[in-house]
């Protein structure tokens, strides 16, 4: 017997000459920025609901001294059991903050001494 397929298959179609074969499951730029506003919205608006949500309940808890000694307690346990890990931070960000400015002391100095060097493009509004 026979079977005749009656199967259509739209994407063997060749693109004509100016058209550009888009696959089914690309989305095209429209639907790109849309859904990068509407996610950047929808961001937003949870966000700012959080940030509002937050300020309220900070300020509820403020106001029971309970809750400030709880987290006083809390606070100082976790200085007190990560304080090693604490002061070699620290210390590495001295270095790194001291190695900063002399490498920008060094930066400022070379670019005084080609200003200098270079006496001719110091008046410009001449």
């Amino acid at each position: 017997m026979n079977k005749i397929s009656t199967k259509v298959d739209s994407n063997n179609k060749e693109p004509r000459n100016n058209e550009k074969k888009i696959e089914a499951n690309q989305p095209s730029k429209g639907d790109v920025m849309f859904n990068g506003i509407v996610t950047g919205v929808g961001t937003t608006i949870a966000a700012s609901t959080i940030i509002q949500t937050g300020k309220g309940v900070m300020a509820t808890l403020s106001k029971h001294p309970l809750v400030m000694l709880g987290l006083g307690i809390t606070a100082g346990y976790l200085t007190h059991k990560y304080r090693k890990e604490i002061i070699s931070i620290t210390g590495k960000t001295a270095e790194q903050s001291k190695d900063f400015i002399l490498r920008q002391k060094e930066a400022f100095k070379d670019l005084l001494a080609e200003d200098e060097a270079n006496p001719e493009d110091d008046d410009v509004l001449k």
